[in-house]
């Protein structure tokens, strides 16, 4: 029994539902915006606000965790305020008013997938053991709530997102950390965290550079896939159904990871696994039919499979490991949110005006001007000198 609620099982489970929230809202919050009303500028806008406020909150709310006592506080805190402001913003349909909740939701949220990720890399956890129960969360919730969505309605999807907020805020309260590394600070050094560590970290710096190019146009996906499933002739449903298999090859893909890496190297597998998430969005670009878009799901289980997981562990072992808290907080602020804001913004102008394909066209850019950086700073060699 003590087995089955060990740490590493207790960590799986809120993996598991603090990515089925990411599930619920991310690829299907375009099709509700665009169900008020919204234009494709305006639902751009909306997603860039709540990523941009995700960075902030990312910043400030990183270094509260990194010098708190008990980190779990932090985290159970900010799930129960976005769990509250989901709520709010299904019940409101006005622009300027929905941006605005949106937008001080993801300020609470945005920081707490970089917190997990800390606790997990502190605890000294095979991370992609955990991380591909959060691919199964994100595609299970994707499923069901596509179907929800279609049969009782969009904003369901909300409170979908807002009770995994709930359950996993209350988890991680249930882990018990290492004394030892629950600790950031440097143990002969009272001294408090802050960016200005990070920024000595030159090959951490270069990292969070590129991966705002990568993490920008690969989570931004997620708002506007559905579109163009549809314009190649798919359903609303549908877009739950291959949203299950694609973030679902990922769950398959995450358990060969380490082998991978061990056998390439954890820098050129990154850069092959750049290389192919340029060309597939390339081939995005050309319009396939929904038929050949589901027939090639599995692309995303190789490409993000090994992006999630492997630009997490690359940063954490760029930097010194007092400043793993701090750096994952600076990885969700610039990588995933930073890069978000640019291509949700312009992935919604490029949509208004060039249809679901220019959205492609401006995330195979990205991912080619990532690859271009990844080599010029030579991040495809492995760390010299590794701590």
């Amino acid at each position: 029994m003590n087995e089955i609620f060990n740490n590493r099982n207790k960590l799986k489970t809120i993996y598991l539902f603090t990515y089925a929230a990411a599930g619920a809202l991310g690829p299907l919050l375009g099709q509700y915006l665009s169900g008020l009303g919204f234009s494709g500028t305006r639902i751009g806008t909306i997603t860039a606000l709540g990523t941009a406020m995700a960075a902030l909150g990312s910043t400030c709310w990183g270094k509260v965790f990194s010098n708190a006592k008990d980190g779990r506080k932090v985290i159970l805190a900010l799930s129960l305020l976005a769990a509250l402001l989901a709520v709010l913003n299904s019940l409101v349909s006005g622009f300027l008013i929905f941006a605005t909740i949106y937008a001080v939701l993801f300020f609470f949220q945005g920081p707490i997938c970089g917190m997990n990720d800390a606790v997990v890399l502190r605890e000294g956890e095979e991370y992609a053991s955990i991380r591909l129960w959060g691919a199964i969360g994100y595609s299970i919730s994707v499923f069901i709530s596509g179907r929800i969505g279609e049969h009782f309605g969009l904003q369901n999807i909300f409170y979908i997102y807002a009770l995994s907020y709930l359950v996993g805020g209350l988890l991680i309260m249930t882990v018990h950390l290492n004394k030892t590394n629950n600790h950031v600070k440097d143990p002969v050094d009272d001294e408090k965290i802050h960016y200005g560590h990070l920024l000595k970290e030159k090959k951490a710096v270069q990292l969070l550079i590129c991966g705002a190019f990568v993490l920008g146009s690969t989570l931004s996906h997620n708002t506007y896939f559905g579109f163009l499933y549809r314009d190649g002739g798919g359903s609303l449903a549908g877009i739950g159904t291959i949203f299950l298999f694609m973030a679902g090859s990922e769950a398959v893909v995450m358990p060969f990871v380490p082998w991978l890496s061990r056998k390439i190297g954890q820098e050129r597998l990154l850069l092959v696994a750049i290389l192919l998430s340029t060309l597939r969005f390339g081939w995005y670009a050309t319009g396939p039919s929904h038929y050949l878009l589901l027939a090639t799901f599995f692309s995303q289980g190789i490409v993000n499979g090994l992006i999630l997981v492997e630009y997490v562990k690359y940063t954490s072992r760029a930097v010194n490991p007092r400043l793993i808290g701090i750096a994952m907080s600076a990885y969700y602020a610039i990588c995933t949110n930073g890069g978000v804001i640019v291509a949700n913004f312009f992935g919604g102008v490029a949509m208004e005006h060039f249809g679901s394909t220019g959205v492609y066209a401006l995330y195979a850019t990205m991912n080619a001007l990532a690859a271009v950086m990844y080599i010029v700073f030579g991040l495809h060699k492995p760390i010299e000198g590794e701590r």
